[in-house]
């Protein structure tokens, strides 16, 4: 498995995993951001859920697809769902 490189922008509170393949290598939910608004869990329930604070964390990041998981974040109203690939570029929402 190819090393993946931590981004240098992450934020300070984060749930975080890495994916075992594919572009979408790291997948980041900023929790100071997040409002629990649970468009990511809706679209991506395998990857995301909701914890007793009512703030998304990342689960399984491998549960489902790329397009999926990019649509998950592409859903969330405060953008709080950051995606990164292997070299930590951010790849969602865009720099």
């Amino acid at each position: 498995m190819d090393e993946i490189k931590l981004p240098t922008n992450l934020p300070e509170n984060i749930s975080q995993k890495i994916r075992s393949d594919g572009k979408i290598r790291r997948i980041v939910v900023d929790r100071i951001k997040c409002i629990g608004a649970n468009s990511c869990v809706a679209v991506a329930p395998g990857v995301f859920q909701l914890d007793d604070q009512n703030l998304a964390y990342v689960t399984d990041p491998d549960s489902t697809d790329e397009d999926t998981i990019r649509l998950s974040a592409e859903s969330c109203p405060v953008l709080a769902v950051l995606l990164f690939d292997a070299d930590g570029k951010q790849l969602f929402p865009e720099e």
